[in-house]
């Protein structure tokens, strides 16, 4: 047994068990876009999920851990058969856990298979997420596709949660214009929309910033 090996296999693999463990705890589940599926098991979503910073951890300890394994029955079998005493053997029923836990974890998270009708979001209300305003961030209106029906849920409203200036502009080209102006953190933007299509909104100060509203004529669902 190399113990050194060994050591460093746990180290990598209690990392990477922690970061997805902080990821699902905190980093919360994001919301599936018009078009997606339920999660398995019911697993609720966040409209204010910070899906943007946590999933670099969410990644990043993906990979430790699963290294971590790669390395593990190195250290364990490189001298012959491992003979661990009872703390060692305590602390690898501890990791076994929590690697199971994660996979648990990583099998809730997983949707069914694509649905073809589309989805109809339950409500009108988008999040602009807290580091929006970091360049290069992926995720910043949640959810960042939402697809509503007019007489039902065509009403929506946008909440600055950064703690940056923001707004919310239709581009050129969408259906109908629309502007917020500087929406100061914590404001609140509502806009009704009556005409069907799609809308590719941003932010005019974060050009990063993105997301699109998919608009239905009244018939268009049941």
């Amino acid at each position: 047994m190399d113990k050194t090996l060994f050591y460093v296999s746990l180290f990598l693999i209690v990392v990477g068990v922690g970061g997805q463990l902080a990821w699902y705890f905190f980093g919360g589940i994001p919301c599936n876009p018009p078009g997606g599926n339920p999660y398995l098991f019911g697993a609720p979503c966040d409209l204010h999920a910070t899906a943007a910073s946590f999933q670099e951890m969410e990644n990043v300890s993906g990979y430790t851990m699963l290294i971590g394994l790669l390395l593990l029955p190195a250290g364990l079998f490189k001298d012959g058969l491992p003979s661990p005493g009872q703390t060692a053997k305590i602390f690898i029923g501890l990791v076994l856990v929590l690697t199971i836990a994660v996979a648990f974890t990583g099998a809730l998270l997983a949707p069914h298979a694509v649905s073809k009708a589309p989805t109809v979001h339950p409500n009108g209300f988008i999040s602009i997420l807290s580091g929006s305003s970091t360049p290069g961030t992926l995720i910043t209106f949640s959810p960042q596709n939402v697809t509503v029906v007019i007489g039902k849920n065509n009403t929506v409203e946008w909440t600055n949660n950064d703690n940056a200036v923001h707004t919310v502009t239709s581009r050129p080209g969408d259906p109908a214009s629309f502007n917020s102006g500087t929406l100061s953190p914590g404001q609140t933007f509502t806009y009704t929309f009556t005409i069907p299509g799609v809308y590719n909104y941003y932010c005019t100060i974060h050009d990063w910033m993105h997301g699109t509203v998919t608009v239905l004529a009244a018939n268009s669902t049941t």
